[in-house]
């Protein structure tokens, strides 16, 4: 059976209470086959946190140094998105420990949603998720996937 190449699919798990969640099996075979690692970098975007694989962050971290902020807007971004970013990796259970402030950040606590977003995974709160994908309407979005990617087509 071939290994899945890219973080896709979602799954409900729920963090306990020491601030533990599983990571899908899926998930960490990817990291394993594609990453060969399994160090993530958890970082706060919100609604939810991004769980990026090392390398992927690292190419983040490139791509803010080659384009360096030019104004305090994007300086306040850069400092917010670091300065809440943290090292983690799995135990031998599969399972990452979310820090207590990122926990509290975006309101994680029982069922969470994790969501496999091609080169990273998304941890959410199971009822924010629930009300960002309640009103997507999948033809409308569809209509106007040419508009926004017109390279792609499904």
């Amino acid at each position: 059976m071939k290994v899945a190449s890219s973080f896709k699919g979602k799954s409900i798990h729920t963090i306990n209470d020491s601030g533990r969640i599983s990571i899908p099996a899926k998930f960490r075979d990817v990291l394993k086959s594609k990453y060969n690692d399994d160090s993530l970098v958890l970082v706060n975007l919100g609604k939810y946190l991004a769980a990026y694989p090392l390398k992927e962050w690292e190419k983040v971290e490139e791509k803010f140094e080659e384009n360096p902020p030019k104004n305090k807007q994007a300086a306040k971004l850069m400092r917010k998105l670091f300065s809440t970013a943290e090292d983690c990796a799995l135990d031998k259970l599969g399972r990452i420990l979310i820090p207590p402030h990122l926990r509290s950040d975006v309101g994680l606590n029982g069922e969470c949603v994790i969501v496999g977003m091609m080169n990273k995974i998304e941890i959410w709160p199971k009822d924010v998720w629930e009300k960002e994908v309640e009103d997507v309407d999948m033809s409308s979005l569809m209509d106007e996937m040419g508009d926004i990617y017109p390279e792609i087509t499904l």
